[in-house]
């Protein structure tokens, strides 16, 4: 009898100890941050993960907020969340889910929201776990020499911070911040009593009249330019019959259009953000 619970509880422990890290930094996944302000009108931030860059030999993934570009790239490796600011042209450390109770994280300086002009580090003084999509999340509550051992922010596996969803917060200041809701796989999980999402929509996000194809009519290379990086997705171009003649994945601000590639005649081009329809326009290919 005691081999056989012996041989269980092993079997428990190595379970726990093969349980994977939920990757952070998916393409799929949402965040909506609240910036309550008591002087004046709440914000709110819809924050996003796009493209893959390579930098150094090492693969990032651009941060985007509100649709406009951040100059920050992240990558996770093992747990560990890495930020490179390429204003700095520098590595840190922005999260680390290896933490344990009694460890204490040097709070790094963050790409957008800023607030750590008042903390040099975070202790952890909380170590649980939160269901999501039914997987176990590892969650960290941290604690600050202003917050007098209460805990402040939690760090979600797979998720980021309870305050800035994919920055850590850590201050005050950043109380201020709230994480009100984050979207994966098509399902919705509120945090910080909130009970709506606030996603700013891609009417709200995108200036449509700054989607411009020039010149046009097409006589050699025209340039399709959008406003900037991750406006836009995918780009599609039909004939006058409704015939899909070329479809493409956007990752830049720009595309070109080659009237070689086409015969001459009228043509539709359709651009979209996460499979939602942006603007439709006509091409004349000359």
């Amino acid at each position: 009898m005691r081999m056989k619970l012996m041989f269980l509880l092993l079997c428990i422990i190595g379970t726990v100890q093969a349980q994977e890290y939920v990757p952070m930094l998916s393409e799929d996944h949402r965040w909506n941050i609240e910036y309550v302000d008591p002087l004046s009108q709440n914000e709110w931030y819809t924050l996003r993960v796009v493209d893959e860059v390579t930098i150094s030999g090492h693969v990032y993934k651009k941060y985007i907020i509100n649709n406009n570009s951040t100059g920050c790239f992240m990558r996770e490796v093992n747990g560990i969340v890495y930020l490179y600011d390429s204003v700095w042209n520098e590595e840190y450390i922005y999260f680390d889910f290896t933490l344990e109770l009694g460890d204490f994280f040097d709070y790094p300086n963050t790409c957008v929201f800023g607030g750590s002009d008042f903390i040099d580090e975070i202790e952890v003084v909380e170590v649980s776990t939160m269901i999501i999509e039914g997987t176990p999340r590892k969650t960290l509550g941290f604690a600050t020499e202003f917050s007098g051992g209460a805990v402040i922010e939690t760090w979600i596996e797979g998720v980021g911070s309870s305050m800035s969803g994919l920055e850590p917060g850590g201050n005050y200041i950043d109380t201020w911040l709230k994480l009100n809701c984050f979207v994966v796989n098509g399902n919705t999980y509120f945090f910080n009593d909130a009970t709506e999402c606030n996603f700013l929509e891609v009417e709200d996000l995108v200036d449509l009249n700054k989607i411009v194809l020039y010149p046009n009519p097409v006589r050699n290379t025209s340039i399709l330019q959008f406003p900037s990086e991750g406006i836009v997705d995918m780009l599609k171009i039909y004939d006058i019959t409704g015939k899909v003649v070329k479809e493409e994945k956007v990752d830049k601000d720009y595309v070109l259009i080659d009237a070689m590639q086409y015969r001459s005649g009228l043509y539709f081009y359709q651009v979209f953000l996460e499979n939602k329809l942006l603007k439709t326009e006509k091409i004349i290919i000359k």
